[in-house]
């Protein structure tokens, strides 16, 4: 087999008289129509075999042709080319005209639509895969990686030994998206090139839209687009016409490492939803002492008796907040500051303390606000501690009191009255919700309390 060949092979596939594609020729009035076997294509062009009939009707070199075919799902399509040679030869002593046609990629109102999209590239180490039948050929399958997402549509790599990508053709995926599950994507091809990249020349790029969206695996789509840590805000996705209803699988929480105290203290320089001091000075005074203050008032002593935890999307911190665990010593509790007396009821409780909750406002969703309570009300239990204290803003009053949260009658010290009058004292039976001594509203307990029950063993 000499070089010529060798390289022809690399870019076509050529099966044998018989084993080939059935189509039919026909011109733009579809007026005419020939039947012809494609017996060498590739994802740029094909060769079309017709018995020599003598036919006027054959196209001539420069026409405009359709080339209608079946796949093996029974369903039709067609792709238009453009005759670029027309060529007599004899085989197994019959007499065939040999047309060979280049593909030409009509770009419509929609494609050209899509193509302003924004596509949203996937790390390589999460890319999803996707898998079809060979449209065309038995029992052959193709296997692609998914590269990018956008609201119509995708780009895959698969290998370049795949030659019956052609434009237009319908090809029925099965996606597999890591922890969403599969889902069956209908889509068409719009484009088939070359990978440019230099580590991926055995690779074709295959930019697909969607035929018939699938509301389910849009969403997860979605999800797993903001869970890989792609530098988009949900708000930027409903943009480009992506559908934002759910975010919790994006979503990750941690224990703030010594590392992240300062994104910690930008979340709340820029997101904090009560107010606070800040202070310019290089160093407070804490008792008879002078310490380092390094954040102003965006860090106090109770974080000293605090866990932070932080919510991220991908890689992205977006919320925070602090549990304060105060061991009943008043000088511990945040709260005990501002008010005048603390009932001795609240100190027969085994209470903890949230405060400082930091939510970047491009990411208000209320999944985080849920997922966040969900981890907070968790690690109280785990830690032997049944109740939950915390002053409200307004901003955050009516979601603390949605998931279970009721007020607490405390009067601020004079010094704190205007600072906290808007603020309302709030308390959460988390162990009297958890065993169902407490009622809470379905939704909200399917939603928060359910998952810890069962992961605590509280509900079968």
């Amino acid at each position: 087999m000499n070089g010529k060949t060798n390289r022809r092979k690399e870019t076509r596939r050529t099966v044998h008289l018989g084993e080939g594609i059935k189509v039919h020729l026909k011109d733009e009035s579809e007026v005419h129509s020939i039947k012809g076997e494609a017996t060498d294509l590739s994802p740029w062009g094909i060769n079309v075999l017709i018995v020599d009939q003598k036919l006027s009707t054959y196209p001539k070199k420069d026409d405009i042709v359709r080339i209608h075919y079946s796949i093996q799902e029974k369903s039709n399509a067609f792709i238009k080319g453009k005759v670029t040679s027309v060529v007599n030869l004899t085989l197994d002593e019959n007499t065939y005209v040999r047309f060979g046609i280049e593909f030409i990629i009509e770009k419509n109102k929609v494609t050209v639509a899509n193509a302003q999209l924004k596509k949203y590239e996937v790390p390589d180490i999460f890319a999803p895969h996707a898998w079809c039948n060979d449209p065309f050929f038995f029992q052959e399958r193709i296997l692609f990686k998914v590269t990018s997402f956008y609201a119509n549509g995708m780009l895959l790599v698969t290998s370049a030994r795949n030659k019956t990508l052609i434009p237009n053709l319908p090809l029925s995926l099965k996606m597999y998206l890591p922890f969403q599950g599969e889902f069956e994507v209908h889509t068409k091809i719009i484009e088939t090139k070359n990978s440019t990249e230099t580590n991926l020349t055995d690779r074709y790029t295959v930019n697909v839209e969607f035929t018939h969206k699938n509301n389910a695996f849009m969403q997860m789509m979605v999800e797993y687009i903001l869970f890989c840590g792609v530098e988009v805000t949900p708000q930027e996705l409903r943009d480009e016409k992506l559908p934002v209803a759910i975010i919790e699988k994006s979503l990750s929480f941690s224990y703030a490492i010594e590392d992240e105290i300062p994104i910690i203290m930008d979340l709340r320089k820029k997101s904090l939803f009560e107010e606070v001091e800040i202070s310019t000075e290089a160093f407070t005074q804490v008792g008879d002492t002078l310490v380092e203050n390094p954040y102003g008032g965006l860090q106090d002593k109770f974080d000293a008796f605090s866990r932070q935890i932080v919510c991220k999307v991908g890689r992205k911190a977006v919320a925070a907040l602090r549990i304060i665990f105060n061991n009943k010593d008043k000088s511990q509790c945040e709260l005990a500051t501002y008010i005048i007396n603390m009932p001795e009821w609240l100190w027969s409780k085994k209470f903890v303390e949230i405060s400082r909750f930091a939510w970047e406002k491009e990411y208000r969703e209320s999944d985080i606000f849920i997922n966040m309570i969900r981890h907070v009300v968790r690690i109280v239990i785990e830690s032997g501690h049944t109740h939950i204290l915390t002053s409200a803003p307004i901003a955050l009053k009516q979601l603390y009191m949605r998931v279970g949260f009721q007020p607490v009658q405390l009067a601020w010290k004079s010094e704190f009255s205007e600072k906290k009058a808007k603020d309302t004292p709030l308390i959460l039976d988390a162990k009297g919700i958890l065993s169902n001594d407490v009622v809470i509203d379905k939704f909200i307990w399917n939603k928060i309390y359910l998952p810890i029950a069962k992961h605590l063993g509280f509900a079968k």
